[in-house]
């Protein structure tokens, strides 16, 4: 069960399940068994139109590879995603990238950018459609120390000042202990569970 405006992360060693969790929760994936219930539908019940909804419109994601495209820039990235959501708005793309510091970046391409900047845009396009829920799959993988705070507060922001639950699949120890919850997999299977880590 995971509230809205939680933290929650998903650790364990590489095989353990968390990304396959994930991507069934994040409606990528159908499990052979069992169900899963967000925001009270049974997501095994629902059709292909309908799964496609609910990641329009109520969950992003963000994962270890930035998926940039490279020939756009900054605010160009972060209006493809409007675009399929609603209506692209250059001056609220504008704004997500000030809401992750890149403000002064905007008009760069990402070859021009740096790791942590690329994911850092990759967030903003993420956030600037609202999701109630955001997905995060390693996200912190590729960055340096310096990085993975910016990213983890970031994240941080996003939950307590929008009310969005973050899921965020990792296996390192600094972003566990950012979560408010922490699940962890062994060969597919939830074997513990830790609520508010010290």
């Amino acid at each position: 069960h995971i509230p809205a405006g939680q933290r929650v992360g998903l650790v364990g060693r590489s095989g353990s399940g968390k990304t396959t969790l994930m991507n069934i929760i994040g409606c990528m994936d159908t499990a052979t068994r069992g169900s899963v219930l967000l925001d009270g539908r049974e997501l095994g019940r629902l059709n292909a139109a309908q799964l496609t909804e609910i990641r329009k419109n109520v969950i992003g994601l963000v994962f270890q590879q930035f998926h940039l495209i490279p020939h756009l820039t900054a605010v160009e990235n972060v209006m493809v995603a409007q675009y399929y959501h609603s209506m692209t708005d250059e001056k609220e793309a504008l704004e997500a990238l000030d809401n992750v510091g890149l403000g002064e970046r905007a008009h760069h391409l990402p070859s021009q950018l740096s790791g942590g900047e690329q994911q850092r845009v990759a967030i903003a396009r993420v956030l600037a459609s609202r999701p109630a829920v955001v997905f995060a799959d390693e996200p912190t993988g590729n960055l340096d120390s310096h990085s993975t705070d910016q990213v983890l507060e970031i994240l941080r922001r996003s939950v307590d000042g929008l009310g969005q639950s973050v899921v965020m699949v990792t296996h390192e120890p600094e972003a566990a202990a950012w979560a408010d919850t922490v699940i962890f997999l062994r060969d597919g299977h939830v074997v513990a569970q830790l609520d508010e880590p010290d």
